[in-house]
């Protein structure tokens, strides 16, 4: 029984062990570029998108400074008088203490809350860097760290009693004891600790330990930038190179018996040059020439300083250090380094590298998943430094295919690692594996340094933000992400017609031009919650939809109380009408085939018999039960009102009056019915799409597009005293003009001409004659 308890213990341990992993939760950035103050949630795998200069690389950039600490310019400084702060919170677990030294993990220990460690990369305005960690500390400036320490710089024996009293002198009786400086700090720390929480405030403090130490549980990083900047040497410095690169497959090579060889001829060597450690034991076996030259250098250092002396130490040598400076040569007719290449395949080889990184994971994982039940955990090594890849614009010189194989593989890699991309490719994207989107855009304000702002969505908590995702990547509709609105329509026809009509119309009406894109969607039930989805990334949403879905599915559209009030005096008036034109609503003998052959429908034919059956016994119908017969039948209502709807000789107060308020919650519901009632005479097809392109082609300019599309009364207040102004509009000029010409804040965005940049007095008016058929889309021959 022992053994089995046993057994199971080290199993559950051995889960944990691997399971427990470092991951940066979050981030938050400011003073850095851009980045004026920003916080992103981080997990897994994170795909940042936004338009250029957005503060996407300056986000990448940031996490990687926060790890290595690298200098910065002048001018990364988005407010020259503040200092650029990078804090970043981590999920430490027991396998990452795992890898600091017993004499560490105390301190360690003292800076993690609830297994969260919250530092802090902060870039002084005197060109200083320093690592700290958040700490609730008094408000009170005689508390800081800093000035504690110089007010016991020098001090001993009863100066140190007396400073601290003139300094805190509330509380001198808590140091009439006190004789030295490490005495004096500890009795400030639990005057701190005893403070009410009001009297306290978070602050970025200076680490208890080296940052050497606590480097051992961060990520090392790999940032992958788009194309080499010469001209941003932080870029440049921060990027990973190919040796750095190729150093990933370091574990691969350790496992070969030669290398394992060579690899313990590393700590020979070490032991030819370092004294031995305190805690060693072993003799030292350093070379006589090193131990010369020590001696000697220390008897001309003691002739200046005669209580001082120095010792030599070399790092220890590891392979992983050797394979990062290896050289990549190219052979594309002519041989040479990688780096006297192309930025094409440059990219290239750094997706073969990762491609094969993650080919030789794959194996390795197969193989201990072969040997875990022989596995002794105790022969296990430390737990390896996982990795933070950051990758700016993956899809550089890929084409499509070769983009989803290299997104395929960054998913692997964030099954054991973190990844951050940044892209403008759709396929980037995936309900399974993006957990955290993040969109970034520019801000502009007036007389305010423009600045970057995100919109986060976390995918990996929320399960209906997920779920949306989902049908969004299944229905194709990713490119959504990339625009800063969207038109939301039927079906195929839809998509192509709209697109015509909307640019013969006006030339500046052009949906790929202007980057609006028209997605298709499955079915109206959707309109909601794309609109709710979308507005979240602070996506305007339009929708061009039939008119049936005011008979079918408008409770889905989430429209306004007042607009869902004049729907029910629409319904009412419609009711009425059918009433006294006594419209027969019987379905045609295709749609009760339809109906027969829905799965929904015979399940509510069986209740009907079940109902009959009722009332053959005798008994009463509940109004619960009368309810559920009349919703039988709800077909024949549902059609009554589409015929009344699209009834030409009867008018209907309240549709002009809906369809007005709807266009004004940006839902342009179609007066004809469908998209295919606005075609022109004699449009024939045996496909719908087919039908939509011939009919395209029989609407060549703006006059025949204004004739298939009716009259649209609008109301518009000349001044408070005059009376109303009638201004008629075709149905499709009040669609389309309020889609592409919306009121637009005034911001100090700056002008952009294609003559370059400009001024605030510099403006240039030009003027470019087109013909008049240069706008339109070239169309088969009938």
């Amino acid at each position: 029984m022992l053994i089995i308890y046993g057994l199971i213990l080290r199993s559950l341990l051995n889960k944990f062990w691997k399971e427990g992993t470092m991951l940066l939760n979050s981030v938050r950035i400011e003073n850095y570029r851009g980045l004026r103050d920003i916080c992103l949630p981080l997990s897994r795998f994170v795909c940042i998108v936004g338009e250029n200069n957005s503060g996407k690389s300056s986000t990448l950039l940031a996490l990687s400074l926060f790890i290595t600490g690298s200098k910065v310019n002048k001018n990364d400084y988005y407010d020259s008088t503040k200092p650029v702060r990078i804090e970043v919170e981590l999920n430490i677990c027991e396998s990452d203490l795992a890898k600091v030294k017993d004499e560490h993990k105390d301190k360690i220990f003292e800076i993690i809350t609830d297994k969260k460690l919250t530092l802090v990369r902060r870039y002084e305005t005197d060109d200083s860097v320093n690592l700290c960690y958040k700490k609730l500390m008094p408000v009170d400036k005689r508390f800081d760290d800093s000035k504690i320490a110089e007010i016991l710089s020098g001090k001993k024996g009863n100066e140190i009693k007396t400073a601290i009293m003139d300094h805190l002198p509330e509380y001198e009786e808590f140091f009439d004891e006190v004789k030295t400086q490490k005495g004096a700090k500890e009795i400030v720390d639990s005057i701190i600790k005893d403070m009410p929480i009001s009297q306290l405030e978070e602050k970025d403090v200076k680490l208890p330990i080296p940052e050497a130490i606590i480097k051992t549980l961060m990520p090392e990083p790999y940032y992958i930038q788009a194309v080499k900047d010469i001209n941003d040497d932080v870029k440049t410095k921060e990027s990973a190179t190919f040796g750095k690169i190729i150093s990933l497959f370091h574990k691969e090579i350790e496992g070969s018996k030669p290398v394992k060889d060579i690899v313990e001829s590393f700590g020979k060597i070490t032991t030819l040059f370092n004294r031995p450690d305190n805690r060693e034991s072993r003799p030292d076996k350093r070379l006589k020439e090193v131990k010369d030259i020590e001696k000697l250098v220390n008897a001309y250092l003691k002739e200046n300083f005669p209580s001082s002396s120095l010792e030599f130490y070399i790092p220890p040598i590891e392979l992983k250090d050797i394979l990062s400076t290896t050289q990549i040569y190219i052979d594309d007719g002519t041989r040479g380094l990688i780096d006297s290449k192309g930025d094409g395949l440059k990219r290239a080889v750094t997706f073969s590298l990762l491609r094969s990184y993650v080919e030789m994971k794959r194996r390795s994982k197969l193989l201990d998943s072969l040997d875990s039940e022989e596995a002794d955990p105790q022969n296990e090594e430390n737990p390896s430094q996982p990795y933070l890849f950051l990758f700016e614009e993956p899809e550089l010189y890929l084409h499509p295919a070769a983009q989803k194989v290299l997104f395929d593989a960054l998913s692997i890699i964030s099954e054991s690692n973190q990844v951050v991309v940044t892209t403008h490719s759709p396929i980037f994207f995936s309900s399974t594996s993006t957990n955290t989107f993040i969109k970034m855009k520019k801000v502009y304000e007036k007389d305010i340094k423009p600045y970057s702002a995100s919109i986060c969505i976390d995918l990996h908590n929320n399960t209906t933000n997920r779920d949306l995702f989902q049908l969004i990547c299944y229905e194709n509709n990713c490119a959504a992400f990339f625009a800063s609105r969207v038109v939301l329509v039927e079906g195929d026809s839809d998509v192509y017609f709209f697109n015509h009509v909307a640019k013969t119309l006006n030339s500046d009406w052009d949906f790929n031009r202007k980057n609006i894109p028209l997605i298709k969607i499955n079915g109206k039930g959707s309109v909601q919650r794309y609109r709710k989805f979308f507005n979240a990334f602070e996506i305007e949403v339009h929708a061009i939809l039939d008119l049936d879905v005011l008979v079918n599915g408008f409770s889905k559209l989430g429209v306004s109380e007042s607009t869902n009030s004049i729907y029910s005096q629409l319904i009412s008036e419609i009711d009425r009408v059918a009433i006294d034109l006594n419209i027969n609503g019987e379905p045609n003998k295709d749609k009760i085939k339809s109906m027969v052959e829905k799965y929904t429908w015979l399940q509510r034919y069986q209740r009907l018999k079940e109902l009959c059956g009722t009332l053959s016994s005798g008994n009463n119908l509940s109004e619960d039960e009368i309810r559920e017969i009349n919703l039988l039948f709800e077909i024949e209502e549902k059609n009554k009102r589409k015929q009344v709807l699209q009834c030409e000789d009867y008018k209907i107060t309240y549709k002009d009056i809906l369809l007005s308020s709807l266009r004004d919650e940006n839902i342009y519901v179609l007066s004809k019915g469908t998209v295919e009632n606005y075609y022109p005479p004699w449009t024939y097809a045996d496909d719908k799409p087919s039908k939509a392109i011939n009919a395209c082609a029989l609407l060549p300019d703006r006059e025949s597009v204004l004739k298939i599309s009716p009259l649209v009364n609008t109301h518009q207040d000349k001044d408070h005293d005059s009376e109303e102004k009638i201004n008629e509009k075709t149905e499709f000029e009040i669609i389309f003009e309020k889609i592409f010409e919306p009121a637009q804040p005034q911001t100090n965005e700056p002008n952009i001409s294609i003559l370059g940049l400009l001024t605030e007095d510099q403006t240039f008016n030009i003027s470019i004659p087109i013909s008049s058929d240069a706008s339109q889309p070239a169309f088969p021959d009938k």
